[in-house]
This record gives structure tokens, C-alpha cells and sequence, in this order.
């Protein structure tokens, strides 16, 4: 899926991660969210029949099953279970977005941004004392998250690493003092 194209259908990903990413005025590259498995992509612009605003890039090996435009109007059109289905993932795709603008809107600073990121990650995990999440994204790839720069986000890394709330082990984040991190956050 490309920033800008007509939708040719929608991408359900069955395993594997897809970053979705707009690009700004400036050039810049902003990542809008990480979808994973049973998510799908695409369905908005299909049925609304607009340019997709998103552009979607795999970063891992993923399997996703497409199906094109007309075949997915026409199980729309025959069948109100499934397009009732595509109205709840809309909406809840619009609310989850709605969030999204929200905290970064509202967040003061790159470091409640930042913080805010790191929970997130941390979101589905039980909240024991320190918390292992699997991360693969660049500097880079996190403030284009936050809508930061890559020096700021390297920066206060460092700050949350030599403050001990956080610390990497190779590619896993560890998370050693939610409390404090959620105090950054909100």
C-alpha cells in the first residue's frame, strides 16, 4: 500500500508486522503505528473509494492475504455481518486514531512522548516489577514515532538508561521502573 494510490483492495496480515507511515509536508517521515496479526489494512480507503493517505512498509517477514476491491465491495454489499464488521474496525480504527493524535497533541515534551511509546510497548505485558519488550526499531524509526529527531530520542534514552528506569538487553527493552515511567508519562 502506497501514500497517495487509489486503494486495489485490502491486506489482512496474518503474521508478521507492517510500520504505516505518512510523509509531511517537510519531508519528513512520520510512523503512525506498528499493525499486526488480524489487523486490516487498507479498509478505509476502500471503502470510501479515496487515495490511501498511509503508506505501509513490512519489517519483518510477514504473511498477508489480499483481497481485491470489487471482491470485498460485493461481500459488503452481500452479506451485513461482514458489513457490520467493516463498520466496528472503521470506527475503531477512527477512535484508535483519535487517541493517537491526542497524546502526541497534548504530550509537553519529547521525554512524555518518549515515555508514553515505551508504555505503550509495555501495554500488554503483566505489570511485574521490570517488563521484557521484544523492540527491532532504529532511533531513527522512534522519533519518527514521536515526531522528534533522532539526536533527541538517542538523548533521552541515555537520560532514562543513567536515571534506571529502562535498559537494553541486545534488541529487548527492559522497563525497570514502570511507576516512575508512567509518572513521565502522564
Amino acid at each position: 500500500m502506497a501514500e497517495g494510490q487509489m486503494p486495489r483492495g485490502v491486506s489482512i496480515i496474518c503474521s508478521g508486522r507492517v510500520k504505516l507511515s505518512v510523509e509531511a509536508k517537510d519531508g519528513k517521515t512520520v510512523i503512525l503505528k506498528v499493525a499486526g496479526e488480524r489487523q486490516v489494512l487498507g479498509l478505509s480507503a476502500v471503502v470510501s473509494g479515496q487515495p490511501s493517505p498511509i503508506a505501509a512498509t513490512t519489517i519483518e517477514l510477514c504473511q498477508i492475504k489480499f483481497v481485491d476491491r470489487a471482491s470485498f465491495l460485493h461481500l459488503l454489499e452481500q452479506n451485513t455481518d461482514a458489513a457490520l464488521t467493516c463498520a466496528r474496525l472503521v470506527s475503531q480504527e477512527i477512535g484508535s486514531t483519535f487517541r493517537d493524535v491526542h497524546d502526541l497533541l497534548l504530550a509537553r515534551s519529547s521525554t512524555e512522548k518518549l515515555a508514553r511509546l515505551l508504555l505503550s510497548w509495555a501495554a500488554k505485558e503483566p505489570h511485574d516489577l521490570e517488563v521484557r519488550v521484544a523492540t527491532n526499531f532504529t532511533h531513527e524509526e522512534i522519533a519518527q514515532m514521536i515526531g522528534s529527531s533522532r539526536e533527541t530520542v538517542t538523548r533521552l534514552l541515555s537520560d532514562l538508561k543513567r536515571k534506571e528506569l529502562i535498559r537494553l538487553e541486545g534488541s529487548t527493552l527492559v522497563i525497570s521502573n514502570r511507576v516512575a515511567l508512567q509518572a513521565i508519562a502522564s
